[in-house]
């Protein structure tokens, strides 16, 4: 089988067959929208990865207090966000724009929306977006369980996390009611937090009613290494009520996607997945490190993807850019569509909800050989 027959058959798992149109519910913080979407004819994006500089002023340079310049220990992770900014004006100059300010005391290292992909803080630095703190270090913890499951189930056994059903020695996070100033918060594992305690609560009392229901629905990071089972460090963060992870904020890379009224939605996902394939082997990390916002703080973040059920949608378009970055990254992949419905990009671009065919064309091209292979796709109302 030749480079391009196996490139080939990732362009045919990647190519949709049926697609329809739905609404979906977009949040935001100013007002929610609906809007019609419709996925591409391919999970793959035929435009390119092309990213504007807004790089922030060090807080040396400026009275900014959002870049520290401070050096990651690690890149772990890439960090999927939305805004919750539905404004027509919010857009990803805007967002870039606002960070290179100061961004209230906030960062994050991309901005991408349906018209570009903005950098904001180098990615090899700390940015303050995943709200897990920048107390604790990424470090794996031994479980001393041995397996072959790289799957696990996680759950809680008497205070301690269990893996399929077998307790481990890592404790959950010890949560109590600590004194800041004159009230008390939570405080987990000593880190305390905003959130104030319940009424009636004592300084120092833990807090004893966190049970696996509490485990983010992201799940705690789990390594299975030379046979044996490795936890993430794990906190529990009281405003969301979740245990979540460690890692958001010193270890990952954070990219806050658009979903400003007028914006392209899915033009601004494929875009995304692009960019985070290409953050992910720069970073010589797999696409299981692709984790949403919820992942680090239990927020519903991204949640205009996460409630419409399109969060393995896009996980599909990484895996999809992914796959064909890292392996065929010098073949020249064309589409090649004379119906207007589609735009360059493989953007589906009449606001027709008619029954309709549209055949297609991928030209694939390396220095050896080319092909060209037919598709086609029904729309369907």
């Amino acid at each position: 089988m030749t480079k391009l027959e196996r490139l080939k058959i990732i362009l045919d798992a990647a190519a949709e067959k049926e697609i329809s149109w739905q609404n979906i519910k977009v949040y935001g913080y100013q007002y929610n929208y609906e809007v019609p979407f419709i996925k591409s004819i391919s999970k793959f994006w035929f435009g390119d990865n092309v990213v504007e500089e807004y790089i922030a002023p060090l807080n040396e340079d400026s009275n900014h207090h959002n870049r520290s310049g401070r050096i990651k220990k690690s890149t772990e992770y890439i960090t999927i966000h939305d805004t919750a900014s539905t404004a027509k004006s919010a857009d990803e100059y805007a967002h870039a724009k606002y960070v290179a300010n100061g961004g209230g005391g906030t960062s994050w290292h991309y901005s991408v929306g349906s018209n570009m992909a903005c950098h904001q803080i180098p990615n090899n630095e700390v940015a303050y977006h995943a709200g897990d703190g920048l107390e604790v270090e990424f470090k794996l913890m031994d479980t001393t369980l041995m397996g072959d499951n790289p799957t696990p189930v996680l759950s809680i056994i008497d205070g301690f996390y269990a893996i399929d059903g077998k307790k481990t020695k890592v404790s959950i996070p010890s949560v109590t009611f600590e004194k800041v100033n004159d009230k008390l918060v939570y405080a987990s594992d000593g880190i305390k937090q905003t959130k104030l305690a319940p009424f009636g609560a004592i300084e120092g009392e833990k807090y004893q009613n966190i049970t696996t229901n509490h485990i983010n629905d992201a799940g705690i990071r789990i390594d299975l290494i030379d046979g044996k089972y490795y936890i993430g460090p794990t906190y529990y963060n009281a405003t969301y009520g979740f245990i979540a992870n460690r890692g958001g904020n010193l270890h990952s890379i954070g990219i806050e996607t658009m979903v400003n009224e007028g914006s392209n939605l899915i033009r601004t996902w494929h875009r995304c997945a692009k960019l985070v394939a290409h953050l992910l082997l720069e970073n010589h990390l797999g696409v299981d490190r692709v984790k949403p916002h919820h992942f680090f703080s239990g927020k519903p973040c991204p949640m205009t993807l996460r409630s419409n059920h399109l969060w393995d949608y896009f996980m599909n378009l990484v895996l999809i850019e992914y796959q064909i970055l890292k392996d065929f990254s010098d073949v020249k992949i064309t589409l090649i569509c004379n119906d207007e419905a589609v735009d360059a990009e493989g953007l589906i671009q009449k606001d027709s909800f008619d029954n309709k065919i549209i055949k297609y064309q991928i030209k694939l091209e390396d220095k050896t050989e080319q092909c060209i292979f037919d598709y086609q796709v029904k729309i369907v109302k």
